[in-house]
């Protein structure tokens, strides 16, 4: 892993100065997907969830209430 962030960050500091913010904005991107996927895995292994979830999409709009109680 250490020989792998050492190759990572050598390619970095090569590349035109320019391109550093865009650079940022692709691991904010990456950082994104990975928590995305993460709350997709952790919803799906949840079995009253996942039906929970399923049964929700089943409802068609005219049954769905605008104003939501969360109390």
């Amino acid at each position: 892993m250490e020989e792998r962030l050492d190759k990572l960050t050598r390619e970095i500091f090569s590349l035109p100065s320019f391109y550093l913010e865009e650079l940022a904005d692709y691991v904010q991107f990456l950082k994104q997907q990975a928590k995305k996927n993460a709350d997709t895995a952790y919803l799906s292994q949840n079995k009253s969830i996942k039906e929970s979830i399923i049964q929700g999409m089943k409802t068609p709009l005219s049954k769905c209430t605008q104003n939501l109680k969360w109390d």
